[in-house]
């Protein structure tokens, strides 16, 4: 565990999903006492044998599966966002659907964060590389390996809903600095500057599409 943001997350537990329907990472994370804490995370690979109908019942079961293990309480989910191809978004459209529907049947809230915003959130810039934010939030969460690359999208889903939620909770001074760039230096915010720092340069742009 470590403090990644200057201002205290909200005590809860997320569950990040960057939805697909060949490929969903996932992952869970609690904010307790200003810390971070990956309770888990991975990716969920599907069936492509299997069509469509099918694949999103193999989802289905695999997300009832993990809000039956981990004490869930949000879950935050990556914005459809405009695609070229109408098909490639009608699918992933449906595959977005199957987490919402079963976190609204368990009464709990949902909030949608488009990439870019989730990018600029963890790494301060919306055209950050897939390669930095995957090192970034592995520096951030103290993780012993790289998490993949659709691990870390989740990974920063939940993140960036819990940075967002210590913001709208703070006392509006304390906000207001912290939005400026003027919130006053304590060693939450040297790490998390550190950590962008040290990610600066590194990644590598990678380009490419899921489904």
């Amino acid at each position: 565990m470590i403090f990644i943001n200057p201002l205290q997350p909200v005590d809860q537990v997320v569950l990040g999903i960057d939805p697909g329907s060949r490929k969903v990472g996932w992952a869970v994370v609690r904010a307790r006492a200003g810390r971070l804490e990956r309770l888990g995370s991975g990716t969920l690979q599907l069936d492509e044998r299997r069509d469509l109908p099918g694949r999103l019942g193999q989802l289905l079961v695999a997300i009832q599966q993990l809000l039956e293990q981990h004490p869930v309480e949000v879950l935050a989910i990556e914005a459809a966002f405009v695609h070229d191809n109408p098909h490639t978004a009608l699918v992933l459209g449906q595959a977005r659907g199957v987490p919402i529907a079963l976190a609204a049947a368990r009464g709990m809230a949902v909030f949608e964060y488009p990439p870019a915003l989730v990018k600029r959130t963890v790494v301060g810039s919306g055209r950050a590389a897939k390669e930095q934010m995957q090192h970034l939030i592995q520096v951030l969460l103290g993780l012993a390996e790289l998490p993949l690359e659709d691990e870390a999208d989740a990974l920063a889903v939940a993140l960036t809903h819990l940075r967002r939620s210590a913001v709208q909770t703070q006392v509006p001074t304390a906000t207001a600095l912290a939005l400026a760039g003027q919130a006053p230096m304590t060693p939450a915010r040297a790490a998390y500057l550190k950590a962008v720092e040290s990610t600066r340069g590194s990644g590598k742009k990678t380009v490419g599409s899921k489904r």
